[in-house]
């Protein structure tokens, strides 16, 4: 038996599995990187075949390898030497974590995958906003998609896609009422909130894009998991705004793109909605010692 056969050996199915499914996300993560790039520009991201942004030349399988190309290359064009952006690695590294984090918490199966869609579009989200300062509308209807696929399957199989989104409402009536509730629950309060900030600061605070994410958003979780993730987007965003702030990093008027907030707090609040329930109830408490109440 050879070096290899006896380390997956010993390794046992769970391990192949998850080797197995980190390879499909950094594949994923692979794709998602041209999403990144082009949909921003207007681009397909079918055609042309991918090619390097500065020299023009059409990159083979050596040149795409997820993670291995870009060590194996040094960081550069095999073709020009031009310098690759670190981008590229992590979105790849990101998204294989990712799916293995999404599959081991959220259980096995095919009713998993609207899950691994989700967090495949979120994950580009964080990287275009931060880029481009926009978040494509072809990215929030793949979002909108993943949340009616999940619907599907709860009403088809009578199982909720994760254990760890529990429902007492019947199959066929939980499909509707999450889709729906939580889609215009998010629309909604985030319309509410953009409005607001144009009174209070006589500009726009918050682009169109975040609200039709936080639309796609609530459609995906719920209304109640939800409010979790975007109060966790609002804490997380207020306490890094701040942080920049205080370190002389960002100007008071900057716009800070609140997209990436957002869509991280979704994927936590995705794989880990439990914890992030108990430490909502747990800062509550905190809050109102601090009144002796």
């Amino acid at each position: 038996m050879s070096p290899l056969a006896d380390v997956f050996r010993m390794a046992g199915p769970r391990a192949i599995f998850d080797v197995t499914v980190f390879a499909l996300g950094c594949a994923v993560g692979s794709f998602l990187n041209v999403c990144i790039y082009r949909m921003p520009r207007d681009r397909s991201v079918i055609s042309p075949p991918s090619h390097c942004p500065q020299c023009g030349a059409r990159l083979g399988a050596v040149d795409l390898a997820p993670l291995l190309s870009f060590l194996a290359l040094g960081r550069k064009c095999r073709h020009c030497g031009g310098a690759i952006s670190w981008r590229y690695f992590v979105v790849e590294l990101m998204t294989g974590l990712v799916f293995v984090v999404v599959w081991e918490t959220c259980g096995f199966g095919l009713q998993q995958l609207p899950y691994l869609i989700f967090a495949g579009v979120v994950i580009a989200v964080i990287f275009t906003d931060l880029d481009h300062m926009i978040i494509p509308d072809k990215l929030v209807v793949a979002a909108l998609v993943a949340a009616l696929l999940s619907g599907a399957i709860v009403a088809a199989t009578g199982r909720v896609p994760l254990r760890c989104c529990p429902v007492d409402l019947p199959a066929h009536l939980t499909a509707l009422v999450r889709f729906a509730a939580g889609g215009l629950m998010g629309f909604g309060l985030f319309v509410g909130i953009r409005g607001f900030s144009q009174l209070l600061f006589r500009r726009e605070g918050m682009g169109f894009g975040d609200v039709k994410l936080a639309g796609a958003i609530g459609a995906m979780l719920g209304p109640g998991l939800a409010l979790l993730s975007f109060a966790l987007a609002i804490v997380a965003g207020a306490v890094l705004g701040l942080a920049l702030l205080g370190l002389r990093l960002r100007r008071r008027m900057e716009y800070l793109p609140f997209g990436p907030f957002l869509a991280a707090s979704a994927l936590v609040t995705l794989v880990a909605p439990e914890a992030l329930r108990a430490a909502a109830q747990d800062a509550y408490v905190r809050w109102l010692s601090m009144f002796g109440l």
